[in-house]
């Protein structure tokens, strides 16, 4: 099709396709001859994927270069399937839960942690901060979060017994790898299958069977963890070589 076309079909003016072209969002139109240039359906569909992802998520024009070239310069029909899918999957993880966001200095009256320990926290991931004119808010989430590393101080995992907040970090790495992985493959798997209604209520039972299945595995590796020390006699790491 023509730009005349194009822009019929899609709402889009022509001054404003021929930025996205020269800034790397739309691939050139194929030109045949001199005088002529030719569009087809992958800039009917990235045209409409940048639109959306404009006026639903209001994502800078950076950003949404990187999500709809999709490392292979092709249409990322994964990301404009799920667009949203945060908005809808955050209140089903929630369910059951009758906490909502609350101040951090309010938890940290309440928990053995110093303020400098939840930034360090902040800084490694663990936790997630939301700062607004009104104060520092965590969400019910990352409030638990820190009662429950104020609940491992009071078991006896203290900073003066080797457990410094910095401990935490390697537990925040390794949720972040299998994170990622778990969403990228969503995504390629059935990002062109369902909807974004459909994929809410899937995510949500998926991420709660994997929670519960990471906790029996984590016991069930720990368990055996101490049973290999029991009989081996040694911890097999590089400490072991320094002495």
């Amino acid at each position: 099709m023509k730009m005349k076309e194009l822009e019929r079909v899609t709402g889009i003016g022509r001054e404003t396709i021929r930025y996205y072209i020269r800034e790397g969002l739309l691939p050139a139109p194929e030109r045949p001859k001199r005088n002529v240039a030719l569009y087809g359906d992958v800039h009917v569909s990235r045209l409409k994927l940048i639109r959306r992802l404009q006026s639903e998520r209001h994502l800078p024009l950076s950003l949404i270069k990187t999500i709809v070239t999709n490392e292979t310069e092709n249409p990322a029909t994964g990301f404009e399937a799920f667009i949203g899918l945060e908005n809808r999957l955050g209140p089903l993880l929630s369910e059951g839960s009758a906490l909502g966001p609350r101040l951090l200095a309010d938890v940290l009256i309440a928990v053995p942690m110093s303020a400098e320990d939840a930034r360090r926290l902040e800084e490694l991931d663990v936790i997630t901060v939301e700062r607004r004119p009104d104060g520092e808010w965590l969400n019910a989430r990352n409030a638990r979060l820190l009662e429950l590393i104020g609940k491992s101080r009071a078991a006896g995992f203290t900073p003066e017994a080797g457990y410094s907040v910095d401990i935490y970090g390697i537990y925040a790495e390794v949720m972040s790898v299998l994170a990622h992985r778990s969403v990228v493959q969503f995504y390629r798997l059935l990002g062109h299958r369902i909807s974004t209604e459909v994929a809410a209520p899937m995510a949500a039972e998926g991420v709660n069977a994997i929670n519960e299945m990471m906790q029996h595995m984590f016991v069930e590796r720990i368990i055996q963890e101490v049973q290999r020390v029991t009989e081996t006699g040694s911890f097999n790491d590089e400490e072991d070589d320094e002495g």
